[in-house]
């Protein structure tokens, strides 16, 4: 079973949204997407669609080999049901469609489209933009359709589809939005458990964030495992708390930074901050200026504590600030939320009322140092210990204890985290199975890191296919296994 990106748009409805192909031994069985926009308009609350291939379910199913070859029942197969009708739709939609027929049908279905909408009809206009959708495909199918007609044809379904969304958002508006005040769609947000006088940990100790995703596009893995590792030592840096190394896991469900040594309380401030010009700090007399009482109230400090010193051949006044370092713990609370908002991605998409963008739903988060949950809510997530195992497992709930078992606990269920590691291991696999039918493998980095990305918990297995096919050109075989199979 995998997870594989699959980003879907139809520009002919202004809709769009992110998600995934479900694979079932290389076959597409399933796709499930979120959507963004439908009509050009923001979706809120962001709608879930679930696709099942049922024909290819039953393939996995039955061993089938064709899908006409399905038993639809004792003594029917999906061919004797199905065969025709895809065999006479074909034919008409490739060689028998009347050409300038459709294009008459395309503007009376849109004129009757603006027509219905017109009389505040949503749901008839709908019907419509769905027809000039379909007369639209056929005349693209019969080669009717060129460069520049395609945009126009699909700029005025785009149009109508708006207008549509538009009345249909403000229909909705007008009987107060009667879906939604009753909860439907708006679950509710995690919020942040507070943080009560942490005791002072007494030794450096190690820090945990895992988040934990809906499978990740193969190219976000490594942009969020850098990101996540960057932005959480540069809060760290900034928080005046000392640190030592930091540990990158990246897999298509889990990205995780582990830092060694985080001191247990930020460095103390004592410090000379420097002000404005001592001419402009005070007056001839003397007295401090609105200049000098600023700049003293910023560090609650008398005027009169200032200081003046020589810096370049001229004279600033100073002040001394003092600032005892809080308890990590209590820092990290308020600074990692910040460090994975700022995490982006080239395409993202929204899932609940947090309106949080991410490259995919995240629903879990594991933020510890030491044994001590950081208490802090990302994304309508409250973070926690408990991780998930592979998704192959059921994804089986375990408890990080501490932050230094992670990896060992990780291990225990065969999800190798280093991609590094996880490549090295790919490739070996492969290459022996290869090798064990005196065969070889031929060099591709890019796929291998494409697979890299794709599981957490990999194992080759030797695949077979009839000899038949060996009859077509090896560069047509690879392109498909290569593009549609990742093999």
């Amino acid at each position: 079973m995998r997870f594989v990106e699959d980003n879907w748009a139809q520009p002919a409805i202004g809709a769009w949204g992110l998600g995934w192909e479900v694979w079932l031994d290389g076959l597409e069985i399933t796709q499930y997407t979120y959507f963004q926009q439908v009509g050009g308009i923001t979706l809120d609350p962001v709608c879930l669609e679930i696709t099942y291939g049922l024909e290819r379910i039953a393939m996995a199913q039955q061993g089938a080999r064709n899908v006409f070859d399905l038993k639809w029942s004792a003594d029917r197969t999906y061919g004797d049901v199905k065969l025709t009708d895809e065999q006479e739709r074909s034919a008409y939609a490739f060689r028998h469609a009347d050409v300038d027929a459709l294009r008459e049908l395309f503007d009376i279905y849109e004129r009757e489209g603006k027509r219905a909408i017109a009389q505040g009809l949503v749901l008839p206009a709908h019907d419509y933009v769905l027809q000039c959708s379909n007369t639209f495909n056929l005349l693209d199918t019969r080669g009717a359709i060129g460069v520049t007609e395609r945009q126009r044809y699909l700029g005025r379904m785009r149009d109508l589809a708006r207008e549509i969304a538009s009345a249909y958002v403000a229909q909705r508006e007008r009987l107060g939005f009667p879906w939604l005040s009753k909860g439907g769609g708006r679950e509710a947000q995690a919020e942040p458990a507070p943080v009560v006088a942490p005791p002072t940990l007494a030794e450096p100790q190690t820090l945990l964030v895992e988040l934990g995703t809906e499978e990740l596009p193969a190219g976000d893995v490594p942009a969020c495992q850098e990101q996540l590792g960057r932005y959480v030592v540069e809060a760290l840096d900034a928080a005046r708390i000392a640190h030592g190394e930091a540990m990158l896991i990246g897999t298509p469900r889990r990205t995780a930074v582990l830092v060694r040594d985080v001191a247990p309380v930020q460095r103390d401030i004592d410090e000379m901050v420097k002000g404005p010009p001592a001419r402009t700090a005070f007056d001839n007399d003397g007295h401090p200026t609105q200049a000098a009482i600023g700049f003293a109230r910023r560090f609650n400090l008398d005027p009169r504590e200032l200081v003046v010193q020589e810096d370049a051949g001229s004279a600033y006044v100073y002040a001394r600030k003092r600032e005892a370092g809080r308890p990590t713990l209590e820092v990290l609370a308020q600074v990692l939320p910040q460090a994975l908002g700022k995490i982006t991605f080239e395409k993202t998409m929204r899932w609940n009322a947090s309106n949080v963008a991410f490259s995919r739903p995240i629903n879990w988060i594991v933020a510890l140092l030491g044994d001590r949950v950081i208490p802090f809510a990302f994304a309508g997530v409250q973070s926690g210990n408990l991780s998930f195992g592979p998704r192959g497992e059921g994804s089986p709930p375990f408890t990080v204890d501490h932050a230094d078992h992670y990896l060992s606990l990780i291990a225990q269920h065969h999800i190798i985290g280093d991609r590094a590691a996880r490549r090295a291991g790919i490739a070996r696999q492969v290459e022996a199975a290869a090798a064990g039918i005196g065969g070889r493998v031929a060099p591709d980095d890019d796929l291998l890191d494409e697979v890299t990305d794709l599981v957490e918990q990999p194992t080759a297995v030797l695949c077979t296919f009839e000899e038949e096919f060996l009859a077509l050109p090896s560069a047509v075989l690879t392109a498909v296994m290569r593009k549609k199979q990742r093999y």
